[in-house]
């Protein structure tokens, strides 16, 4: 029972090949290599899926090369492969063997780049060891372990191989302990809603902010998002979390306006997984009818990483947006390959400079050259420019001298509270 598309086996054929070394285990370890390619999706919206499927065959060719110790390979699913081979408990260390696959990511990663430019390809590894003191390990089990450490090389920005480990463990407990609070959390109203002002480089002055979550736990502690976002991500909680902030949002500026105080536009960020979704567009139209509020007062963020997961579907849904009669931007532009394509495709309003370019006290000549070209580059093409991370005077005097027409960082305030929030624009007049 093979793949029809790469000739492997099917994984259920694999896993008792694999069971069967298992059983019979004895010097030698057995490495089970879980892989698969982020961003492949890409490749199948920008060049077809016969490009993409005869980029697969060329993939499991290189994955398969080392017949001599392969005890078996599987495409799981899709762009996801796992291979079972075994090795002498000796000719490496754990370390070692990580090591030489993250120079085979490296090497493939330069091959198909070349063949499919502008693809953002990376091959994130993860790879779990069984030996003699791990052998009561199903195959399933083990395969997992793999499984559950690429998932921990995808979500990290410098490692594309990461080498399973219990503590690892911890962290799904984690998971499940967030992701199984945060109905009540919401019902309860511990999100709040923090806001970071935006500056208008000419004047100074407060020109509008970003919406911001934090969750504020009975005790009065706080958990950031960068440690519950990624979790209710996986989990599609993110929809729900992401339209709690729309409307928290929405009421704020609709009771300021009732009375009779000044409001300004805000942006709220919009996930990946809305655009399996694109009830959003329904969900926003009826917030501006329910509140009553002025069109111009909401903008939109979109992460240029969005893009490459589904091209038509961000374009739909900026055409959406702008229907509506909102502003969208393109957050973190410049910290991927593909930003200059984007701007050629996607009719956005307004880019924020990623924050890397400001990352140092002094900047750098490489920087100031990269953010001069691009904000340049933003007007010629009537795209209003916003630079993020502004933490110095210095860094905020060049983005004025380039004509950059919009800050935001901790030089002008860190994200703050909705009631400090309210003081910063009624001192702001």
């Amino acid at each position: 029972m093979k793949d029809a598309l790469t000739g492997l086996d099917r994984y259920e054929v694999f896993l008792e090949k694999l069971q069967k070394e298992l059983d019979q285990i004895g010097d030698d370890e057995i490495v089970i290599i879980y892989t698969d390619i982020k961003h492949f999706k890409y490749i199948n919206d920008t060049y077809g899926y016969k490009v993409g499927d005869s980029l697969l065959k060329e993939f499991v060719a290189e994955f398969t090369k080392n017949n001599d110790v392969l005890i078996g390979a599987s495409r799981v699913y899709s762009d996801n492969f796992v291979t079972a081979n075994r090795i002498c408990a000796d000719s490496y260390t754990h370390n070692e063997f990580c090591d030489i696959i993250k120079r085979l990511n490296h090497d493939w990663e330069t091959k198909f780049r070349e063949k499919y430019l502008n693809s953002r390809l990376q091959f994130c590894t993860g790879i779990s060891f069984v030996n003699k003191k791990s052998r009561s390990l199903d195959a399933e089990t083990a395969v997992s372990n793999a499984n559950l450490a690429r998932k921990v090389a995808k979500e990290m920005e410098d490692s594309c191989c990461v080498l399973f480990d219990q503590s690892m463990m911890e962290g799904i407990k984690r998971e499940v302990e967030i992701t199984s609070c945060i109905p009540k959390a919401l019902a309860d109203r511990e999100f709040k809603i923090f806001f970071q002002p935006k500056i208008e480089t000419d004047t100074m002055s407060l020109m509008g902010a970003e919406a911001l979550l934090r969750w504020q736990k009975p005790d009065g502690s706080l958990i950031y998002p960068d440690e519950f976002i990624p979790f209710i991500e996986r989990s599609g909680q993110i929809v729900e979390v992401d339209y709690y902030v729309y409307r928290e949002v929405f009421r704020f500026l609709a009771e300021r306006i009732k009375n009779g105080k000044r409001v300004v536009p805000i942006s709220l960020n919009v996930s990946r997984i809305h655009l399996n979704q694109m009830h959003i567009l329904e969900y926003v139209e009826k917030l501006f009818e329910e509140y009553q509020i002025p069109h111009s007062m909401v903008e939109f963020e979109l992460t240029e990483s969005i893009y490459l997961d589904n091209t038509e579907r961000v374009l739909e849904l900026i055409r959406g947006l702008h229907k509506i009669g909102t502003k969208v931007s393109l957050d973190d532009f410049g910290s991927g390959y593909s930003s200059l394509n984007l701007l050629s495709k996607l009719p956005i309003d307004i880019i924020k400079l990623d924050k890397v370019f400001l990352s140092e006290g002094n900047l750098q000549e490489s920087d100031k050259v990269i953010i001069s070209c691009v904000v340049d580059m933003a007007k010629k093409l009537q795209i209003t420019s916003l630079c993020e991370g502004v933490e110095t005077v210095e860094q905020s005097n060049y983005l004025k001298e380039v004509g950059c027409q919009v800050q935001q960082g901790f030089y002008f305030s860190r994200p703050i509270p909705q009631e400090v929030f309210e003081k910063f624009i009624d001192e702001s007049l």
